[in-house]
């Protein structure tokens, strides 16, 4: 497996910011690479990406150095495990909500004797094979795999003193917008209440030293960096509305002022 530069970039206390992308396109994946994004996730939970169509846009990532991590649709080996095969970089896993489910993500990301990932060494992660021994490619893959817990619920943000001491994982990422809905605010991810949740899950990662990572209004950004926070990500969608948005007034203004 490749260096992981996304754990690297965290590591060394820098920001990284990628994009969602819900639909299985190999060409908008290395586009976006190439664009700058530290990192894309691949939305296997609410997106149409599946195991095979991952492979093509994990490998496009790859071409570009953009770290491919996958959403998938939940916390279990069978369904994390085979994205991994396919050469995914890490995993982001959601709705996280106990000690317990932290340990069982982390167990079925990772290699004896630190998890219980079944080894196979002939897959693309592992270059097919084609290089090194079958132990030197599970230490690896154990050191480079990105495990990533997304807290959604208001239990996990109250079960964060118990969850950031689980070895292993190296981003705790809290979802505003189900976490909004765990709250009864659903969609208010500016809402003060659901800020000050927020605020007090980041306060509690980063006080015991662990990396961060939220959603968010992008004009709340600069707060949640000012906090710690290092792991963001926008959406495919979100920037084509942002920048058709600002196509179209400048283009339509123009044409006004030439009176066409």
């Amino acid at each position: 497996m490749r260096e992981n530069t996304l754990k690297q970039r965290l590591s060394a206390g820098k920001a990284a910011f990628g994009v969602m992308c819900t639909f299985p396109s190999p060409s908008v994946v290395e586009m976006l690479g190439y664009l700058g994004f530290d990192w894309i996730l691949l939305d296997n939970e609410h997106g149409s990406i599946t195991v095979d169509t991952a492979e093509a846009c994990i490998a496009a990532a790859e071409l570009t150095g953009m770290a491919p991590i996958v959403r998938p649709v939940g916390n279990k080996p069978e369904i994390i495990a085979p994205f991994l095969d396919r050469g995914a970089w890490g995993v982001q896993v959601p709705h996280v909500n106990t000690a317990e489910e932290a340990r069982a993500a982390v167990d079925a990301v990772k290699y004896g004797p630190e998890g219980h990932r079944g080894i196979f060494s002939g897959g693309r992660a592992a270059n097919y094979g084609f290089t090194g021994s079958t132990g030197d490619y599970a230490k690896n893959a154990n050191a480079q795999t990105l495990v990533c817990l997304m807290l959604e619920e208001v239990v996990a943000i109250e079960n964060l003193p118990e969850l950031v001491r689980v070895p292993g994982v190296d981003v705790y990422f809290i979802g505003s917008g189900d976490l909004s809905q765990s709250m009864g605010y659903t969609g208010q991810q500016a809402h003060p209440e659901v800020q000050k949740m927020m605020e007090r899950g980041v306060k509690t990662i980063t006080g015991a030293g662990r990396i961060a990572g939220c959603s968010c209004p992008d004009n709340l950004i600069p707060k949640f960096l000012g906090l710690g926070v290092q792991y963001f990500h926008g959406s495919v969608g979100r920037l084509l509305q942002q920048s058709s948005v600002a196509y179209l007034q400048t283009m339509r203004q123009a044409a006004a002022d030439a009176g066409k």
